[in-house]
């Protein structure tokens, strides 16, 4: 890492942990059998993964045997959509007559958006679901789109760009008393909200190493027990013979590691990133009146804080927003660092009603587990010298209150 930024962009992704890359280093270095060989080297790895999967399960309260390993949250949410629309067996979950339906909603991640829209273009029916200020859909919006027909409803638990948090629960217990299969990308959220995916009725969760201090290319797809799904990579046994391929041992073992020291840091995470997001919040309120802080002031996920800057206030290029602060030595983003090389504003700050341009004059500020207090101080009087800067005079709330952190 760049050690001259202040570095504010965990929700696209955080550093590794050193104590994740000690756990990973033996099997990138030493430790080379195949977890499938039934020799020493291969019942070694075994057991690595099988520990693994264990920490990564205790994240959402599951059980391992409904853990299967995947390179990351979009092949997760891609695999548990195709899972969907093909033919699912179970208690719950069966074949319909017709054209597969899925309900998802406007403020969802590429890797659910892209694929459903794929599932719109040969034919399937897409209900989109609109959002309210924090870019979560309300329940009885749902249920008024819910009929027979329906095949999946995909929703997240944390937005990724809002910090808005689903009540999880209750949208889940809808689709289990509609007998409706429910998808959530709980990327965000993994680690960082306490979760009893049984409880919560949850049929496919999508898990992400690299939100966690755990590698890049490392995820997990949960899958409730009993239901009977077919493989999407078809090849060998592993995962159960749910996904063919031999394992990614060191990035399994890195997110087993990473999983087991968010649990165990999660409390203290969560308070010192409540105290991180309301001082930033004051610091860039008090520099600017007419500041939009989006989503709910308590559903969120303290470690996620997004702002706008109103057209009608502030006359700023949303587009050079971020370059210049990266510029100025603060690494923050504009949204989803999956649409980082898009010109266009966040779709998720269009389906919270924002116009354009204040879509694009819009930041995510994120917070991770070696964030410092003197970083969320630092980076967010960076960001208040760029935006005066661009803004010009008019941008300062009073000359009382200039000063800058």
């Amino acid at each position: 890492m760049d050690t001259h930024s202040m570095y504010l962009d965990n929700a696209a992704t955080t550093p590794i942990d050193k104590r994740v890359f000690e756990a990973m280093l033996p099997w990138l270095r030493d430790e080379f059998g195949n977890p499938s060989s039934i020799h020493s080297h291969g019942r070694r790895a075994r057991i690595a993964i099988e520990r693994a999967r264990a920490n990564v399960a205790a994240l959402i309260g599951a059980d391992p045997s409904e853990i299967i390993f995947t390179s990351g949250g979009t092949e997760s949410d891609n695999t548990a959509i195709a899972m969907a629309a093909g033919e699912v067996h179970g208690d719950r979950t069966n074949s319909r007559s017709g054209g597969a339906r899925f309900i998802s909603s406007q403020a969802e991640h590429q890797a659910v958006l892209k694929p459903l829209e794929h599932h719109a273009h040969i034919g399937d029916s897409v209900a989109w679901l609109p959002v309210d200020h924090a870019a979560v859909p309300r329940t009885e919006t749902v249920v008024r789109h819910i009929g027979p027909e329906t095949r999946l409803l995909t929703l997240m638990h944390v937005n990724n760009e809002t910090g808005g948090i689903l009540p999880l629960a209750d949208v889940a217990k809808l689709a289990e008393a509609h007998e409706i299969p429910f998808h959530s990308d709980m990327v965000q959220s993994a680690g960082k909200l306490a979760t009893d995916i049984h409880a919560m009725a949850v049929d496919f969760a999508s898990l992400s190493a690299h939100k966690l201090h755990g590698p890049k290319g490392s995820g997990a797809l949960y899958v409730r027990g009993g239901i009977d799904v077919e493989s999407i990579l078809r090849g060998g046994a592993q995962e159960r013979g749910r996904r063919g391929g031999t394992e990614n041992v060191a990035g399994i073992v890195g997110f087993g590691e990473a999983a087991r020291l968010a649990l165990l840091e999660r409390e203290e995470r969560m308070e010192r990133w409540m105290q991180f997001r309301a001082e930033a919040v004051t610091l860039l309120q008090d520099a600017f009146e007419h500041l939009i802080v989006n989503g709910d002031v308590e559903e969120v996920l303290p470690s996620i804080l997004s702002v706008s800057f109103p057209s009608t206030h502030y006359d700023i290029d949303g587009e050079m927003l971020p370059m210049r602060c990266d510029l100025a030595g603060l690494a923050i983003s504009s949204g989803s660092a999956c649409t980082a090389g898009s010109v266009a504003p966040s779709h998720v700050m269009r389906a919270i009603g924002h116009d354009e341009r204040t879509a694009g004059a819009s930041v995510r500020i994120s917070f991770g587990g070696m964030t410092t207090r003197e970083e969320v101080r630092r980076g967010t009087g960076m960001l208040i010298r760029v935006v005066q800067e661009m803004a010009g005079p008019s941008s300062l709330r009073s000359h009382s209150r200039m000063t800058i952190p």
